[in-house]
């Protein structure tokens, strides 16, 4: 179980850190052995829902807290948050491009790395999957970031929808979370019933739209509202519910793989179990799936689950680069070893530093200096690939969705 001391130090819920646990972990696995878990990239999935749930709920808090939301207190929290530990990571890539991989390859890699780093990778990709020329959508160590590219996309949405809602609200005299409910679930109901028909229709722009994905966050939300506490008691439904949404996430990770299917409908099951996960908490009691998802190793995998997203990617993709061969089973091994080492450093002096640190207690000059850095670099890297760098041609390299 969860020792007090962990409860004290974060207000996450530990649910909710298994959950990323889970999610980062099935993302991983699929990455380094696509055949055990053939839709770990279903973990993206639980991310949303996750975020959507998170963040509706923050925001709720603040206005009922305050009568408002603050969209500049909003969205600095979400730059300390997201920018630090990812534009580390384009560094990064960006340096180790130049370094070791052939000269042909540049422009291909470099061009992600500037969507990446403005946050529209999802939709260079689903352009690309347009292409006949890109279809095949070649790897690059930043393909990743289309999922963080959607998530940014909905920070700087939701947050306005909410308001709207809750000022539509306001002015009719009606309760807000009544409001929030039926606009929010309008939204959702749209958006998956959009992705329901896109998926029939091109399945690769249905992975990547920003508006087939909202759902996800959406339904999440409507959890913050209906439930924003774990109830009491009841230990042995939500036992049996907390099963069941663990079920619900791990069976089609290890079993589903008709990606061209996904998302559409099959995307229900790990959404569904993400809630119920959500919803049922950590209930007390010799069956309690409290005794799993409160594992130590869950909850601190939980903890650096970001930043563990972001780097182990770029780690695998590197590899093959650096011995001159394939990677062997033995060598995946180390290379997620290392994954969790980078991510735990990442985690410890990039994340926390400009959450908790100089970042927090001054955040506009550490947010500028993030800024121009990342100006810097797109700027140098931009002149490198050249003004056509959005349209330069696939490299030849075996076909792989992104994750």
């Amino acid at each position: 179980m969860v020792p007090p001391s962990f409860r004290a130090r974060t207000a996450v819920r530990p649910e909710v850190q298994a959950l990323r646990a889970i999610a980062v972990c099935a993302v991983v696995l699929h990455h380094g052995w696509p055949a055990v878990a053939p839709a770990g990239y279903m973990g993206v999935d639980v991310f949303f829902v996750v975020s959507g749930f998170l963040i509706t709920g923050l925001l709720l808090r603040e206005t009922e807290r305050t009568g408002r939301i603050s969209l500049r207190d909003f969205y600095l929290r979400r730059a300390r948050r997201i920018l630090p530990a990812a534009m580390a990571v384009l560094v990064a890539v960006t340096v180790m491009t130049f370094a070791v991989v052939p000269r042909f390859e540049w422009r291909s890699w470099l061009r992600e790395v500037v969507a990446s780093a403005l946050y529209f990778e999802n939709w260079l990709l689903a352009a690309d999957s347009q292409d006949p020329a890109r279809d095949d959508l070649a790897s690059t160590p930043v393909q990743h970031f289309w999922s963080l590219s959607v998530e940014e996309q909905f920070y700087l949405g939701w947050p306005l929808l909410i308001i709207a809602a809750t000022w539509f609200a306001a002015r009719r005299a009606r309760d807000p979370r009544r409001a929030l409910l039926v606009v929010l679930g309008a939204a959702s109901v749209a958006s998956f019933a959009h992705s329901v028909v896109l998926t029939t229709q091109d399945h690769n722009l249905a992975y990547f739209s920003t508006f087939t994905r909202t759902w996800e966050f959406g339904v999440g939300g409507i959890l913050a509202i209906l439930a924003p506490a774990v109830a009491a008691g009841r230990d042995r439904l939500r036992s049996a519910i907390g099963w069941l949404g663990l079920a619900l996430i791990a069976v089609p990770i290890l079993a589903f793989a008709s990606p061209e299917f996904f998302p559409g409908v099959v995307v229900l099951v790990p959404v569904l179990g993400t809630l119920a996960v959500i919803w049922a908490g950590m209930p007390e009691g010799r069956m309690s799936p409290a005794r799993l998802t409160g594992l130590r190793a869950a909850q601190w995998t939980g903890d650096i689950s970001y930043s563990l997203y972001l780097w182990h990617w770029p780690i695998f993709m590197f590899a093959p680069y650096l011995t001159g061969v394939p990677s062997p089973p033995w060598l995946m091994v180390l290379l997620v070893a290392a994954s969790f080492a980078v991510a735990a450093a990442s985690k410890r002096w990039v994340e926390d530093p400009a959450r908790f640190g100089v970042g927090r207690r001054r955040p506009r000059p550490a947010l500028l200096l993030g800024g121009v850095a990342t100006v810097a670099a797109l700027v140098v890297t931009a002149g490198i690939v050249g003004p056509d760098a959005l349209g330069a041609e696939a490299c030849e390299r075996p076909a792989r969705t992104g994750e």
